[in-house]
């Protein structure tokens, strides 16, 4: 008695486990294809087509490669328009001194370009 409730037990997390991989399949290709994007109504129109176009010029690569050709046909953002602008230009100064590094020798980079600045402020740390 105790070995068929055991071998119903198993049956059951085996089929359980084999109906959920179902959903767990990869999705087809055209799943992550880029989405439509309407500017118009976005809340920075100009920055939003920037944003297409380099997506488009960037389409060929692939991971950090992307990430990176496309963070580089983009213009810098309006630092006037930021909420913390002293912070923006830090930033920007930070991301041009470490641009010809990736992966952990750039978050270093830019650790160390931002030191002396207080997280989410624009002014420097007290001492």
């Amino acid at each position: 008695m105790r070995i068929a409730s055991i071998s119903n037990l198993l049956g059951f997390l085996v089929a359980a486990f084999l109906s959920t991989s179902a959903f767990a399949q990869p999705a087809p290709a055209s799943a992550g294809a880029e989405k439509v994007v309407d500017c118009s109504k976005a809340p920075s129109p100009e920055r939003c087509e920037a944003r297409k176009a380099a997506r488009a010029a960037c389409q060929d690569k692939q991971g950090a490669e992307r990430r990176k050709c496309v963070e580089n046909q983009m213009p810098p953002p309006d630092c006037r328009k930021s909420a913390n602008p002293a912070r923006c230009e830090a930033m920007l100064a930070a991301r041009e001194a470490c641009k010809d590094k990736s992966g952990p020798a750039h978050r270093q980079c830019m650790r160390e370009q931002n030191k002396g600045m207080a997280p989410g402020s624009g002014a420097a740390a007290p001492k």
